[in-house]
């Protein structure tokens, strides 16, 4: 029995569900930032992305939506061990939309829910669990963005070897070029990342954190909203505490 071929998706149903303009997903591809895994040119052959490609440009375009450059959006996104949390999109990719799904909100407690940064410079996420992680630190001054993990490193908090895929070397087929990072200081493991005073790593949540400045993406409803539009299911959202008492499946968004 052969196995099912695997759903791809062209440049323009990844940059339409993500907001992100068709330039700069070229500009991404120019630097070495992305690769698809279909090229263009020829006849009739146009690009095409896999679901954890797709996924990963989704996280990058949530960042430039944040008011972030194309290429610090793009670092920054290099910066999170995102493998374990788009596992769980990646998973609904091939399924055809056979209805009509509300969508709850994720709580506080969801994971990928709080992506946050402290005064500019703080790069946290709750990517690999409850607790914001200290994952960067942003020299905004500069441009450039200092790792807290090195690539080795970063693979070692990605998928384990059972739930091995090819996408999951996504990090390695990275052009360092294309990163605000400075490769022969960054990714020897040395502790560039200092946290900032007073704060504890990690961070159960950044509601009680007292700072300047503290911007929050949540990447969650950032992954939920683009896989819904991707596959072309219509949603809306319900708190997700109410969500069994108000939900209503039989939705229809032409009413």
């Amino acid at each position: 029995m052969s196995e099912p071929r695997q759903i791809l998706f062209t440049d323009e149903q990844v940059t339409s569900a993500c907001d992100l303009h068709l330039d700069n997903l070229r500009r991404l591809i120019t630097w070495g930032a992305v690769k698809p895994v279909q090229a263009g040119g020829g006849r009739g052959r146009v690009r095409k992305w896999t679901p954890r490609q797709a996924l990963r440009i989704s996280v990058t375009a949530q960042f430039v939506d944040a008011g972030y450059s194309l290429r610090m959006a793009h670092t920054l996104t290099y910066c999170l061990p995102l493998d374990y949390l788009l596992r769980a999109y990646e998973a609904v990719m091939p399924e055809s939309a056979r209805g009509i799904y509300a969508t709850r909100l994720p709580t506080k407690e969801a994971l990928g829910s709080e992506t946050f940064i402290v005064d500019k410079k703080y790069l946290y996420s709750d990517v690999r669990g409850t607790r914001g992680v200290l994952f960067a630190e942003i020299d905004d001054v500069n441009q450039k963005v200092y790792p807290r993990f090195g690539l080795q490193e970063l693979s070692e908090w990605e998928l384990p070897d059972m739930f091995y895929t090819d996408d999951s070397q996504d990090l390695r087929n990275v052009s360092m070029k294309s990163l605000l990072i400075d490769e022969g200081e960054s990714f020897e493991g040395r502790a560039h990342v200092s946290h900032p005073p007073g704060f504890p790593d990690p961070v159960a949540s950044p509601d009680k954190i007292v700072c300047r400045d503290l911007l929050i993406v949540n990447l969650a409803i950032g992954l939920t909203i683009f896989t819904n539009r991707l596959l072309g299911i219509p949603f809306k959202y319900f708190p997700y505490e109410t969500y069994e008492e108000t939900a209503d499946l039989n939705w229809n968004p032409d009413q």
